[in-house]
């Protein structure tokens, strides 16, 4: 058995592995032993085969052009339009056919968080974390429609356990913990220059999440999507943990994307500011996909049209619907598998005396969604306003921070009380924070809402 697993691993020029067992003893040797044999050589071999045919060949001639738009700003040409598409989607949601899938594998390293990002608190007065404030959405939507709307949420292999703990420790904010289900990500083995597998400090194969891409995979490998047939589930609406603005199980995007038959459609907010490092839903070769900022030459990035709006304007908000027969198609055909994307990034490597540590280059493989845009034969393009749902907490200060997240939240909330007409006048220092479980858009707030004689601040309302 052992002569086998030293003949396969020198088969695909991974015997490396051997000199660090050398100098390992109990435990440590049985837990890399246990972490290779779980590799996939083959796989491994082929993926580091794209890279250096991609070293070989160069970077590939790419066109761009932007995508086309659906855009349904809330003005009265547009008001039947908008009631129309979100009866569809109205519809879809009371007869449970829609479930709701987080993307929250991250950490909050870069916010100097020790810990899961969704653990992170962010409103701006009772610092619910972002969590609390997604479940209290949830929660609201299941109330309103009648429906299950079962929730599932891809965690990683780091903060799998600390996010089970803290659903657990908050009662699941109110949620039935049935209703609830965590998905594992799975990872890739990061590889040196030279295609060998790298060992972490720690005395293991060094790996890394296989991207946001790897949520479809880790939906059909969990049993999700089959659950979701079994209980009639039609479409998944999709969105990333960092965003405390999103409008989860939006009405409006599910119908326009199901009265148009998509199979995958998309968010995306206008981009104001060239200097943005955002990434644009855009057409690349022809094919629907995500742009990249650091694709686009200084000339399409600054590019404008007639009417002064940036050529590149459709800013990805990494949220999208899905229909769940697409999803299988795409994780069940071997012909239809997303590509792999390589970056180069420094890793802390052991040495093979079993000691040393040092920073080497490595290769890490992810896969992204947005690529399954372009097998869609059918896709929609929803603007929304930035001011309504997007504010990702992404640094620690200055832009995407949760200081500009809390003031987004604040100024949204100050926006509803304006547009509820039950004040003269609403004060610019007002802070305000509403909770999902008492109004989930301005128009259930209108509905509620009885201003009192005077109006405090911080005004918190639930």
């Amino acid at each position: 058995m052992a002569n086998d697993r030293a003949d396969k691993l020198s088969a695909y020029g991974q015997d490396h592995i051997h000199a660090y067992l050398e100098v390992m003893t109990g435990p440590e040797r049985q837990q890399l032993l246990d972490d290779a044999e779980q590799i996939d050589l083959e796989k491994i071999a082929e993926l580091y085969g794209s890279y250096r045919a991609s070293r070989q060949q160069g970077n590939e001639k790419k066109v761009f052009e932007a995508a086309e738009v659906l855009q349904l700003p809330r003005t009265a040409v547009f008001a039947a339009e908008r009631k129309r598409l979100a009866f569809i989607g109205e519809k879809m949601l009371r007869e449970g056919r829609v479930a709701i899938y987080l993307v929250a594998g991250g950490q909050g390293t870069r916010l100097g968080y020790n810990g899961p990002k969704g653990c992170f608190p962010v409103s701006p007065i009772k610092q619910k974390s972002l969590f609390q404030l997604f479940s209290e959405n949830i929660m609201a939507l299941r109330r309103r429609y009648g429906a299950a709307l079962p929730w599932y949420i891809l965690t990683s292999q780091e903060n799998n356990a600390a996010t089970c703990a803290f659903f657990k420790e908050h009662n699941f904010f109110g949620l039935p913990a049935d209703t609830v289900q965590f998905i594992i990500q799975k990872e890739n083995p990061s590889l040196d220059l030279d295609g060998r597998i790298i060992v972490s400090p720690h005395k293991k194969i060094f790996k890394n999440p296989n991207g946001h891409g790897g949520s479809l995979y880790a939906l059909k490998d969990s049993g999700a999507l089959a659950e979701m047939a079994a209980r009639g589930i039609d479409e998944i609406f999709y969105f990333q943990v960092d965003n405390p603005l999103a409008k989860i199980a939006d009405p409006l995007f599910i119908g326009a994307h199901v009265e148009n038959r998509a199979q995958m459609s998309t968010k995306v907010v206008r981009k104001v500011d060239p200097a943005e490092k955002v990434g644009i839903i855009g057409r690349v070769n022809g094919r629907l996909g995500c742009i990249e900022y650091s694709e686009l030459s200084q000339a399409e990035i600054e590019e404008r049209l007639p009417d002064g709006r940036l050529r590149f304007s459709s800013a990805n908000m990494a949220i999208h619907m899905l229909n769940r027969g697409f999803v299988e198609k795409l994780t069940n055909d071997p012909d239809f598998r997303l590509p792999y994307h390589i970056a180069v990034k420094g890793i802390d490597s052991l040495a093979a005396d079993g000691a040393t540590v040092k920073k080497i280059d490595g290769i890490k493989f992810e896969m992204f969604i947005f690529d399954a845009l372009g097998f869609a034969e059918r896709s929609i393009t929803l603007e929304v306003p930035r001011e309504d749902e997007f504010s990702p907490v992404k640094n620690a200060s200055g832009a995407d921070s949760p200081d500009t997240a809390r003031a987004a939240m604040i100024a949204r909330y100050r926006s509803w009380l304006q547009e509820s007409g039950k004040l003269h006048a609403v004060p610019d220092d007002l802070v305000i924070e509403v909770s999902p479980l008492y109004a989930l858009d301005p128009v259930e707030f209108a509905e509620k809402y009885a201003p009192p004689a005077t109006l405090p601040s911080p005004l918190y309302i639930e």
